[in-house]
């Protein structure tokens, strides 16, 4: 599928970690910016977080106007006194490095615990701190809390998140008592949201309720510092009505920014050129698959990491609504030049 040129495309969630050879040509073909966002989740990866941030800093040197980076910090050591203190630090140097974002990752929530063995959640008074300073310099967080509602449901070979859950079951919270409920994730989260109307916040995945874009709403009209990402949950929108997907993109246009979730975790040297042809082919493939479902409005067949591809009928957003999802939104939040 031919990509129209007139409206700039950014991705605005990615985790190109690392820089490759048809990277230029890639940006150049598709009128491309990306975010890079790091996160801590160390176990996913196999080198550390600091290692990633070393590698997405040469990448924005290497392509300053097309690459931007958002960092993250380690919330493990919250019970330890003067964290605070030392994440602002941090924060600070990567800021001052490039970074125009901060990430928060899910172990907010479901996997950092107090001494007591109680989890944190992301509204805990410790890090507010760290809030107020990302306020006062006008920084958004992109705060990935909780997971899909699924994941704390039984497996459903018809839900878009049964492959990953089936694959990954350490984080599939089906019937694990001790974790946090969904609903107890989202309340923290709101209320963090609402004790800190200065701070902007990006919901990753559809803010964790990308099963009911009605509920997402509800957020953006609570909140006015609340925006929507889409990474990795265009399973979810086309499993809803066309119409009622449509309507919440017309209506929260200025507030949602299009994303992918793409992943890019080795240096180039130790990547066959046969697998980083295999990279760029399977991007280019979401990257089309996404750009037909949001501007077309016949019918066509949609993957997306679903378990069956699902036929639906595409959304055929006007261009306003384009130009404002794919560019104009997180170009105004992380910086990006026009």
């Amino acid at each position: 599928m031919i990509y129209d040129q007139s409206i700039p495309r950014l991705d605005a969630h990615t985790h190109l970690f690392h820089d490759r050879d048809y990277l230029e040509d890639l940006l150049d073909e598709w009128r491309l910016k990306v975010l890079v966002i790091n996160i801590t989740g160390d176990d996913l990866f196999d080198r550390p977080m600091d290692e990633r941030w070393e590698a997405m800093v040469a990448m924005k040197e290497r392509y300053p106007d097309r690459v931007g980076l958002c960092t993250s910090f380690d919330p493990a050591g919250v019970t330890e006194e003067g964290v605070a203190d030392r994440v602002v630090e941090q924060l600070d140097r990567h800021l001052e490095a490039g970074a125009t974002a901060v990430k928060v990752w899910k172990d907010i929530g479901l996997d950092v615990r107090d001494e007591d063995g109680s989890y944190v959640q992301i509204d805990d008074p410790r890090f507010q701190p760290i809030w107020a300073f990302l306020a006062e310099r006008d920084v958004p967080v992109i705060a990935h809390t909780g997971e899909p509602r699924a994941a704390w449901q039984p497996l459903d070979e018809d839900s878009p998140h049964y492959r990953f859950y089936s694959e990954n079951p350490k984080y599939h919270m089906y019937r694990c008592d001790d974790v946090p409920d969904w609903t107890e994730v989202m309340a923290a989260r709101d209320r963090w949201l609402e004790d800190n109307p200065a701070l902007t916040v990006v919901g990753a995945h559809l803010g964790s309720m990308a099963h009911d874009v009605e509920m997402v709403a509800d957020r953006l009209e609570r909140y006015d510092n609340f925006y929507v990402d889409t990474a990795e949950r265009f399973g979810d929108l086309v499993t809803q009505p066309t119409p009622k997907v449509r309507d919440f993109f017309k209506q929260y246009a200025d507030r949602i920014l299009y994303g992918t979730d793409v992943i890019v975790e080795h240096p180039p040297d130790q990547v066959p050129k046969e697998k980083q042809i295999e990279e760029k082919e399977e991007y280019e493939s979401v990257l089309s698959d996404h750009w037909e479902y949001l501007t077309s409005g016949h019918p066509i067949v949609m993957q997306d990491k679903l378990v069956e591809p699902i036929r639906v009928t595409g959304l055929d957003l006007p261009p306003d609504v384009l130009q404002a999802v794919y560019h104009d939104n997180a170009a105004a939040l992380y910086g990006f030049p026009d």
